[in-house]
Protein backbone atom coordinates (compact mmCIF):
# COMPACT_ATOMS: atom_id res chain seq x y z
CA UNK A 1 0.00 0.00 0.00
CA UNK A 2 1.16 3.14 -1.31
CA UNK A 3 2.25 6.19 1.53
CA UNK A 4 0.90 9.47 0.84
CA UNK A 5 3.34 12.07 1.92
CA UNK A 6 2.57 15.23 2.47
CA UNK A 7 5.02 18.41 1.99
CA UNK A 8 4.44 21.63 4.06
CA UNK A 9 6.21 25.14 3.09
CA UNK A 10 7.23 26.95 5.85
CA UNK A 11 7.23 30.88 5.30
CA UNK A 12 9.52 32.18 7.52
CA UNK A 13 8.45 35.85 6.74
CA UNK A 14 4.74 37.57 6.90
CA UNK A 15 3.74 40.67 5.94
CA UNK A 16 0.84 42.79 6.33
CA UNK A 17 -1.25 45.53 4.47
CA UNK A 18 -0.12 48.64 6.82
CA UNK A 19 2.79 47.26 8.19
CA UNK A 20 5.97 50.16 8.11
CA UNK A 21 8.94 49.06 7.63
CA UNK A 22 11.30 52.42 8.02
CA UNK A 23 9.56 55.12 5.93
CA UNK A 24 7.93 52.49 3.70
CA UNK A 25 4.04 51.33 4.38
CA UNK A 26 2.83 47.53 2.67
CA UNK A 27 0.21 47.69 0.71
CA UNK A 28 0.16 44.03 -0.36
CA UNK A 29 2.42 40.61 -0.80
CA UNK A 30 3.44 40.02 -4.58
CA UNK A 31 5.58 37.60 -6.29
CA UNK A 32 8.54 39.02 -8.54
CA UNK A 33 11.26 37.08 -11.20
CA UNK A 34 14.98 37.69 -10.28
CA UNK A 35 17.32 37.71 -13.32
CA UNK A 36 18.26 33.79 -12.62
CA UNK A 37 14.36 33.09 -13.56
CA UNK A 38 13.27 32.40 -10.11
CA UNK A 39 10.29 33.42 -7.99
CA UNK A 40 10.87 35.46 -4.84
CA UNK A 41 8.37 36.79 -2.54
CA UNK A 42 8.36 40.43 -2.72
CA UNK A 43 5.81 43.72 -1.01
CA UNK A 44 4.12 46.48 -3.03
CA UNK A 45 5.11 49.13 -0.51
CA UNK A 46 4.34 52.69 -0.65
CA UNK A 47 6.90 55.34 0.23
CA UNK A 48 6.28 58.20 2.74
CA UNK A 49 7.68 60.96 -0.71
CA UNK A 50 4.56 59.12 -2.57
CA UNK A 51 6.46 56.77 -4.13
CA UNK A 52 5.57 52.67 -5.01
CA UNK A 53 8.52 50.38 -4.76
CA UNK A 54 8.28 46.22 -4.46
CA UNK A 55 11.43 45.35 -2.23
CA UNK A 56 11.85 41.43 -1.28
CA UNK A 57 10.14 40.84 2.07
CA UNK A 58 13.46 39.24 3.49
CA UNK A 59 14.83 42.61 3.19
CA UNK A 60 11.87 44.21 4.61
CA UNK A 61 12.58 42.01 7.85
CA UNK A 62 16.06 42.59 7.94
CA UNK A 63 16.05 46.03 7.36
CA UNK A 64 17.73 46.49 4.65
CA UNK A 65 15.07 48.31 2.56
CA UNK A 66 13.89 51.19 4.70
CA UNK A 67 12.54 53.87 1.69
CA UNK A 68 12.53 54.15 -1.50
CA UNK A 69 15.86 55.66 -2.02
CA UNK A 70 14.50 59.04 -1.38
CA UNK A 71 16.43 59.21 2.40
CA UNK A 72 19.84 58.54 1.50
CA UNK A 73 19.43 62.35 -0.41
CA UNK A 74 20.30 63.52 -3.49
CA UNK A 75 22.48 61.27 -5.78
CA UNK A 76 25.94 61.74 -6.22
CA UNK A 77 25.97 62.07 -10.02
CA UNK A 78 23.37 63.54 -11.87
CA UNK A 79 22.64 63.30 -15.97
CA UNK A 80 24.74 66.92 -17.76
CA UNK A 81 25.97 68.43 -20.45
CA UNK A 82 29.70 68.91 -20.06
CA UNK A 83 30.16 72.75 -20.04
CA UNK A 84 33.35 71.64 -22.28
CA UNK A 85 32.86 69.20 -25.04
CA UNK A 86 29.01 69.05 -24.35
CA UNK A 87 29.00 65.38 -24.03
CA UNK A 88 25.92 64.08 -22.11
CA UNK A 89 27.19 62.60 -19.58
CA UNK A 90 26.81 61.24 -15.44
CA UNK A 91 28.77 64.13 -13.95
CA UNK A 92 29.13 64.06 -9.77
CA UNK A 93 27.14 67.07 -8.47
CA UNK A 94 29.94 68.96 -6.96
CA UNK A 95 32.25 68.76 -10.45
CA UNK A 96 31.71 70.66 -13.27
CA UNK A 97 33.03 68.95 -16.02
CA UNK A 98 33.38 65.20 -17.49
CA UNK A 99 36.49 64.36 -17.27
CA UNK A 100 40.16 65.75 -15.91
CA UNK A 101 40.89 66.87 -19.46
CA UNK A 102 37.82 69.29 -19.29
CA UNK A 103 38.44 70.04 -15.63
CA UNK A 104 41.83 71.37 -16.94
CA UNK A 105 40.28 73.11 -19.35
CA UNK A 106 38.07 75.22 -17.36
CA UNK A 107 40.71 75.83 -14.84
CA UNK A 108 42.62 77.49 -17.62
CA UNK A 109 39.56 79.60 -18.67
CA UNK A 110 39.24 80.27 -15.26
CA UNK A 111 42.52 81.93 -14.58
CA UNK A 112 42.88 83.46 -17.66
CA UNK A 113 39.10 85.40 -17.41
CA UNK A 114 38.77 88.73 -17.18
CA UNK A 115 37.22 89.34 -14.12
CA UNK A 116 38.72 86.16 -12.21
CA UNK A 117 36.78 84.94 -9.10
CA UNK A 118 38.00 85.47 -5.71
CA UNK A 119 39.88 81.74 -5.59
CA UNK A 120 41.49 82.39 -8.34
CA UNK A 121 42.89 85.70 -7.72
CA UNK A 122 44.27 84.42 -4.47
CA UNK A 123 45.95 81.88 -6.59
CA UNK A 124 47.44 84.62 -8.83
CA UNK A 125 49.26 86.71 -5.36
CA UNK A 126 50.11 83.15 -3.85
CA UNK A 127 52.31 82.17 -7.40
CA UNK A 128 53.15 85.84 -7.43
CA UNK A 129 53.93 86.79 -3.93
CA UNK A 130 54.14 83.59 -2.04
CA UNK A 131 52.32 82.33 0.79
CA UNK A 132 51.12 85.42 3.26
CA UNK A 133 53.06 83.60 6.40
CA UNK A 134 56.37 84.74 4.56
CA UNK A 135 55.46 88.30 5.58
CA UNK A 136 54.18 90.13 8.84
CA UNK A 137 50.90 91.52 8.94
CA UNK A 138 50.49 94.79 8.21
CA UNK A 139 48.69 96.47 11.14
CA UNK A 140 50.13 94.55 14.43
CA UNK A 141 53.63 93.14 13.01
CA UNK A 142 53.12 89.82 13.79
CA UNK A 143 52.77 87.37 11.49
CA UNK A 144 50.58 87.04 8.73
CA UNK A 145 48.27 84.38 8.02
CA UNK A 146 46.27 85.55 5.04
CA UNK A 147 46.46 87.94 2.27
CA UNK A 148 43.65 91.09 2.80
CA UNK A 149 41.70 92.04 -0.27
CA UNK A 150 42.05 96.43 -0.38
CA UNK A 151 42.07 97.18 -3.67
CA UNK A 152 39.44 95.14 -5.33
CA UNK A 153 39.97 97.72 -8.20
CA UNK A 154 43.01 96.97 -8.78
CA UNK A 155 44.48 94.42 -11.40
CA UNK A 156 48.35 94.63 -9.73
CA UNK A 157 48.33 91.88 -6.67
CA UNK A 158 50.96 94.14 -5.20
CA UNK A 159 48.14 97.14 -4.68
CA UNK A 160 45.41 94.75 -4.11
CA UNK A 161 46.43 92.30 -1.28
CA UNK A 162 48.01 93.07 1.52
CA UNK A 163 49.44 90.54 4.54
CA UNK A 164 47.41 90.11 7.62
CA UNK A 165 47.65 87.99 10.82
CA UNK A 166 43.98 85.97 10.80
CA UNK A 167 42.48 89.00 13.77
CA UNK A 168 43.43 91.56 11.69
CA UNK A 169 42.16 90.27 8.68
CA UNK A 170 38.86 89.78 10.42
CA UNK A 171 38.78 93.59 12.25
CA UNK A 172 39.90 94.75 8.99
CA UNK A 173 36.98 93.29 7.21
CA UNK A 174 34.44 94.14 9.89
CA UNK A 175 33.71 90.57 11.40
CA UNK A 176 34.60 91.49 15.01
CA UNK A 177 33.67 94.79 16.74
CA UNK A 178 30.73 97.58 15.48
CA UNK A 179 31.95 96.19 12.12
CA UNK A 180 29.82 93.13 12.46
CA UNK A 181 26.20 93.48 11.30
CA UNK A 182 25.22 91.65 14.50
CA UNK A 183 26.82 93.52 16.98
CA UNK A 184 23.93 95.51 19.13
CA UNK A 185 27.44 97.10 21.50
CA UNK A 186 29.67 99.48 19.79
CA UNK A 187 33.08 100.85 20.35
CA UNK A 188 31.16 104.13 23.03
CA UNK A 189 28.96 101.62 24.51
CA UNK A 190 31.27 99.44 25.43
CA UNK A 191 33.56 101.85 27.21
CA UNK A 192 30.83 103.45 28.79
CA UNK A 193 29.49 99.76 30.08
CA UNK A 194 33.17 99.27 31.37
CA UNK A 195 33.08 102.83 33.34
CA UNK A 196 29.40 102.09 34.59
CA UNK A 197 30.67 98.46 36.42
CA UNK A 198 33.62 100.56 37.55
CA UNK A 199 31.22 102.45 39.09
CA UNK A 200 29.39 99.63 41.14
CA UNK A 201 26.34 98.13 38.35
CA UNK A 202 25.78 94.20 38.69
CA UNK A 203 25.78 92.61 35.52
CA UNK A 204 22.07 92.17 35.17
CA UNK A 205 21.55 95.95 35.72
CA UNK A 206 24.22 96.61 32.49
CA UNK A 207 22.40 93.67 30.36
CA UNK A 208 19.06 95.95 31.25
CA UNK A 209 20.47 98.78 30.47
CA UNK A 210 22.74 98.08 27.16
CA UNK A 211 20.20 95.35 25.86
CA UNK A 212 22.38 92.02 25.99
CA UNK A 213 22.41 89.27 28.29
CA UNK A 214 24.30 89.15 32.01
CA UNK A 215 26.94 86.77 30.17
CA UNK A 216 27.59 89.22 27.26
CA UNK A 217 27.83 91.98 29.59
CA UNK A 218 29.93 90.17 31.77
CA UNK A 219 32.44 89.07 29.00
CA UNK A 220 32.41 93.16 27.48
CA UNK A 221 33.56 94.28 30.67
CA UNK A 222 36.07 91.74 32.03
CA UNK A 223 37.91 91.92 28.57
CA UNK A 224 36.94 88.86 27.48
CA UNK A 225 35.01 90.23 24.16
CA UNK A 226 35.70 93.88 22.56
CA UNK A 227 39.58 93.30 23.40
CA UNK A 228 40.59 95.69 21.17
CA UNK A 229 38.43 98.44 22.87
CA UNK A 230 41.15 100.45 25.07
Amino acid sequence: MPVLTLTFRIVRHVVKQGQRYGRLTVVREVQKTGADGRRYRAALCRCDCGKQVTPRISSLKSGDAQSCGCSRGQPAYEQKHCPVCGVLAMIRRDHRSCSRVCGYELARAARQAANPSYAVWHKRVQKARGPASDYACVDCGGRAADWSTVNPSSDDVQIRFQPRCRKCHRSYDGAIGQGNPRAILTDAKVRLLRARRAQGLTYRQLAAEFGISDVSAWAAANGRTWRHVA
